[in-house]
């Protein structure tokens, strides 16, 4: 409902002491850096601190540690209490620790891997009678070990008398036969080639693999049992190391990602030759007392000074309650309000309200929106509250007309309908517009006020001027309209039109009269009197702007009534899905437009008239992105 009150603070100190004076005194203030470069003085030889991209590197690392060691953790506000060569030694210490365990690991499961790939051809051999030692050292003879195909192997068998070579036959399953065959050494290279031509998969077998095949089957078995045994011992390695060392690593993470905070903020920053510091920016009033007493401890030098002994912008914090503040986001979709100008919010939320509720007025409907907006709200979306206004608005206004989904027999309206009631429905659109845009130009004499601008608060066409001849000419209209004639005389009349036309067509020369400033420009009378002109039709269609107020409140009640027309046309049954169905497109059709219609009276007549928003959102330094 207000713009909270800003203070501009500067501060210089010791560029050794920067980072913990950053992390430990500002981040949690509320501060919002300015450029500094920008705002100071332009002879003073500064520069920009330059961005230290090992951090990102090293938080990337800490995170890759944390997940090797399966560390779950919490973001939460720590302190710096270590600088980043620190930060950087631990986390390559650790780093060094828990990767040599997970080489460790790798090399003993690669091992098990090759161990399990080697002793499955061994399988097939396991009953032969021989070691493999001797079969590798025949003198005149050539050994083969190896599988065929089912196929090609019954073909071999058909041949096998023509072939110079002794064929045992060792294993055989539904497709494959493993086999061994011994030749002569001077005849092998003949009998390979046959058996290749039968695709025979040769199988080598390890060097290393001495004994009985049953025995190195067995040898294998425990070489593997002993990588696994030695795979167990590293991962209580692991468990050891994330219980010594889990909870440094967390918070040197943590402290890591603070220091990378501190680095992008610190692109708003400067330094000079001689080490020291300087940081501009806003703060809260209310925050700043905590913050210098802070500074003082650390022996930061610092000056204060309000929003106009500055030439830089103060950012725009909003201060309303909860009820209040989900209609924030429907004013900084126009512009985020200037700080000198005032908030405007409230009057936003009570508008948006009743418009919403006088187009969509519907218990049952407003019941639906309602639940809609308490759903989003529990899932945390930014739109939940508006929903939710919306629905209990239009709830309120269903009561005063008596409409229940579109039905208005179920319960008695205070108010005649909307379709029953036209011609007052009109009249009360229109004078609601006028009674806004009224209070709109209130609004922008007081903008004037507060920025010392009197041409704006006076002169203007939303200032006292235009709200003079406004309020006269609609005072005018009601005494025609209720009584047939002029209820001021026709001398006062003329006095309160004809000099707030002539305070707006010659606004600029009384504004320069009252500066003693020189016209820049000159601007014809007649070009003047087509601006007047145009301030004379945009008033009166800004004032029937506010027709649609009734017109889409009467299009409501039609919707509705076709739908139950519709209906009628159906059985019981298909009446009930025709009129649940045409309830949802009334709802989310209507709902949307109705709502469109509420963001354009807001905007384009209402706003028009006295908001800028042309401020700067406040984002302190701990919301930095």
């Amino acid at each position: 409902m207000a713009i909270e009150r800003m203070k501009f603070l500067s501060m210089t100190g010791k560029e050794e002491n920067l980072d913990f004076i950053i992390a430990n005194d500002l981040i949690g203030s509320g501060f919002q850096p300015e450029n500094a470069l920008k705002v100071l003085e332009k002879g003073w030889k500064l520069t920009y601190f330059s961005y230290d991209s090992r951090i990102k590197e090293y938080i990337k690392k800490a995170e890759n540690l944390l997940k090797k060691l399966d560390i779950h953790y919490e973001e939460k506000s720590v302190e710096l209490t270590q600088n980043f060569d620190t930060l950087k030694q631990f986390i390559e210490t650790s780093e060094s620790k828990i990767n040599n365990v997970y080489q460790e690991i790798a090399e003993k499961e690669k091992e098990i891997e090759e161990l399990n790939t080697s002793i499955v051809p061994i399988e097939h051999l396991k009953n032969f009678p021989e070691t493999l030692e001797n079969l590798y050292n025949l003198r005149y003879m050539s050994f083969r070990f190896g599988v065929f195909s089912l196929e090609n192997y019954d073909e071999l068998c058909k041949e096998l008398e023509h072939i110079d070579a002794i064929l045992l036959e060792l294993d055989k399953t539904e497709d494959e036969v493993w086999v061994v065959y011994f030749t002569p050494k001077a005849l092998s290279e003949k009998v390979d080639s046959y058996f290749k031509v039968m695709k025979f998969k040769r199988i080598w077998l390890p060097e290393d693999f001495k004994g009985m095949p049953a025995e190195v089957i067995t040898q294998v078995n425990t070489y593997i049992k002993e990588n696994q045994t030695q795979i167990e011992n590293q991962k209580i390695k692991l468990s050891e190391l994330r219980e010594t060392i889990g909870r440094e690593l967390i918070h040197t993470y943590l402290q890591l990602q603070l220091l990378e905070k501190i680095n992008k903020v610190k692109k708003y920053m400067a330094h000079d030759n001689k080490g020291s510091f300087y940081i501009v920016g806003w703060i809260p009033y209310h925050n700043l007392e905590a913050l210098t007493t802070k500074l003082k401890n650390h022996q930061v030098e610092y000056v204060v000074k309000s929003h106009d002994e500055v030439a830089s912008t103060p950012p725009t914090k909003l201060k309303n309650n909860k009820i209040i503040k989900p209609f924030e986001s429907i004013v900084k979709m126009y512009g985020t309000p200037n700080y000198t100008e005032m908030d405007p919010t409230l009057f936003v939320a009570i508008t948006a309200f009743l418009m919403f509720g006088f187009m969509f007025g519907d218990v049952g409907q407003g019941l639906i929106i309602a639940l809609i907006g308490f759903i989003l709200i529990k899932k945390k979306k930014s739109l939940g509250p508006i929903f939710t206004a919306a629905g209990i608005s239009a709830i309120l206004f269903g009561f005063l007309y008596g409409s229940v989904f579109g039905k208005e027999d179920i319960i008695k309206g205070i108010v005649p309908s909307p379709m029953d009631n036209i011609q007052n429905m009109l009249v009360f659109g229109i004078g609601s517009g006028a009674i806004l845009i009224l209070i709109a130009m209130i609004f922008n004499i007081k903008n004037g006020i507060k920025n010392k601008d009197i041409s704006r608060a006076l002169f203007d066409k939303n200032g006292l001027a235009g709200l003079i001849f406004y309020s006269v000419i609609l005072i005018l209209v009601v005494g025609l309209l209720q009584n047939g004639k002029m209820i001021l005389s026709l001398t006062i009349t003329l006095v309160l039109i004809i000099i707030p036309l002539l305070l707006i067509l010659f606004k600029e020369k009384i504004e320069n009269l009252l500066n003693k400033k020189k016209a820049k420009e000159k601007v014809s009378i007649v070009e003047k009197i087509f601006e007047l002109i145009e301030m004379l039709l945009s008033m009166a269609s800004n004032t029937i702007s506010f027709v649609r107020l009734a017109a889409f409140a009467i299009n409501h009640v039609g919707l509705c009534m076709a739908v139950y027309i519709l209906s009628n046309m159906f059985g019981s049954t298909g009446s009930l899905i025709v009129a649940i169905i045409g309830n949802g497109i009334v709802i989310v059709l209507e709902g949307l437009i109705v709502a469109i219609q509420v963001l354009r009276l807001e905007y384009y007549e209402l706003f028009s008239r006295f908001y800028s928003g042309d401020g700067k959102e406040y984002i302190p330094i701990e919301n930095e992105k």
